[in-house]
């Protein structure tokens, strides 16, 4: 028995067994943090703002959007989700062994660039084909965002300070999507009543396409800001190569069965996140009869606050609940608790009579989904080596979006025009939680039996 609480090592030659556990830093990890690094962490959490203003402002403009281009549910489904997802999966694994083993700096400037483009030509779309392509290269673009930040912020935090850090980062997804639906709404609301503007080269251009135009600049100027600013901190061992596949792939053969248990679990719960992320908003203006400018008010805030709130109180959630399970365990503990309460809320706030208690329940949502997606961020810091963490991560980020970012707003958008109907939006996204909820928090569960009986093993 380890000295962890209710973990058992593995017993085998060929491979060690080793606990998710913070450890402690090496003689050349970074020290006392400074004033720069936490603006390194600013940096990166402007960037983090501007990538998911970019990515789920089309969600908050469906219903213009789809009116304006004749798109069908399924058609905004794929543009909403498959169309980022494809090349983000694609990009975010050949992106993070370029970051894992070259600068940084200039990688991700090249990402936030490539990302606005695409955010630009969204604006300029004529039909469904040229927007699939141009949300393609918001996904590829962004596809670099995370593994970079969670590769730089832990260069620049040892394994004691860098949860808060990780957690002020990852705000940055819950405040760029609050900002886009109350920034977007006011806007959008704004430029509607106005003429169409005409703009010089690109012709005359609706409230809905300016929205995209206009984002497209900050982008410019954060890439600028980041390569003039923001240098690489010097790895703790400069001189060794970026770890080959060959040892993360020794690492999933050692631990099969765990691997697949978590992986199949973050699944089934990013099917379920990714619907309701990317639908929300138009349920509540279908079932609730609210205008694009009553959600940017109201769905808004809950996702901004309940999403901060989420981020930064998964790092206290868990030490507490390392005292009580031991710091293997305590990870696993928290997100199988955000996924059981995920699958109840997810559940019920679609069904909910009344717009004021399914905006409340939204924001329960943002809140518990954050937390469980800060978690996994640490998690990844403490298992990784420093030279393989973009590597993590990028594993991380393509499994979810080309399973749930890929299908989950897809397989809601079929629901609704080959079965229930564009009227019952709600409906399709409680079937989504009813199915893809409680099966998430089962195979976590079992995940975490065989970390109490096994542990975890590393390939020797």
């Amino acid at each position: 028995m380890s000295r962890f609480t209710g973990v058992r090592t593995m017993e085998r030659p060929d491979v060690a067994a080793i606990p998710i556990e913070l450890p402690p830093a090496a003689p050349a990890s970074p020290g006392v943090p400074t004033g720069y690094d936490w603006y390194v962490v600013a940096t990166l959490f402007a960037v983090s703002v501007l990538g998911y203003v970019d990515r789920v402002i089309l969600s908050f403009l469906v219903e213009p959007i789809k009116a304006d281009l004749a798109l069908s549910d399924k058609q905004v489904g794929l543009v909403v989700g498959t169309a980022f997802a494809v090349l983000y999966v694609i990009g975010g694994i050949f992106l993070a062994r370029v970051l894992d083993g070259r600068r940084r700096m200039p990688v991700l400037a090249a990402c936030i660039i490539v990302w606005s483009a695409g955010t630009l030509v969204s604006g300029l779309a004529g039909g469904f084909a040229l927007l699939f392509v141009a949300r393609m290269l918001v996904g590829v673009g962004e596809a670099g965002l995370n593994p970079a930040a969670v590769s730089i912020i832990s260069d620049r935090f040892d394994a004691t300070r860098v949860q808060r850090p990780l957690g002020l980062f990852t705000t940055g997804l819950y405040v760029g999507g609050g900002l886009a639906m109350m920034g977007g709404g006011k806007l959008l609301a704004e430029l509607a009543a106005r003429p169409p503007q005409q703009l010089p080269l690109v012709g005359v251009l609706e409230g809905w396409r300016m929205v995209f135009v206009l984002l497209a600049i900050p982008g410019v100027v954060l890439a600028v800001l980041l390569l003039a600013t923001v240098r690489d901190r010097q790895r703790a061992s400069p001189d060794a190569p970026a770890p080959a596949h060959g040892g993360a792939w020794r690492f999933v053969r050692a631990n099969a069965a765990l691997v697949t248990l978590l992986a199949t679990s973050v699944v089934a719960w990013s099917m379920n996140n990714y619907g309701l992320l990317n639908w929300y908003p138009a349920m509540l203006m279908r079932s609730h009869g609210m205008t694009a400018q009553d959600v940017a008010w109201t769905y808004g805030p809950a996702f901004l606050l309940g999403g901060m709130a989420g981020c930064l109180g998964a790092a206290p959630v868990q030490r507490a609940l390392g005292r009580r399970f031991g710091m293997v365990l305590s990870p696993f503990a928290l997100t199988l608790g955000c996924m059981a309460t995920l699958a109840v809320t997810t559940f019920a706030g679609p069904l909910m009579p009344d717009r004021g208690s399914a905006v409340a329940f939204a924001a329960i949502n943002m809140f518990v989904s954050a937390m469980s997606v800060t978690s996994v961020f640490i998690l990844i810091v403490a298992v990784a080596p420093p030279r393989m963490r973009a590597l993590f991560t990028g594993f991380y980020m393509a499994l979810v979006n080309l399973t749930g970012g890929a299908f989950g707003s897809v397989l809601v958008g079929a629901l609704t025009d080959n079965v229930l109907g564009a009227e019952r939006l709600n409906v399709s996204l409680s079937v989504m939680a009813a199915v893809f909820g409680p099966l998430a928090t089962v195979l976590m569960l079992f995940a975490i039996r065989i970390v109490r009986t096994r542990g975890i093993a590393a390939a020797g």
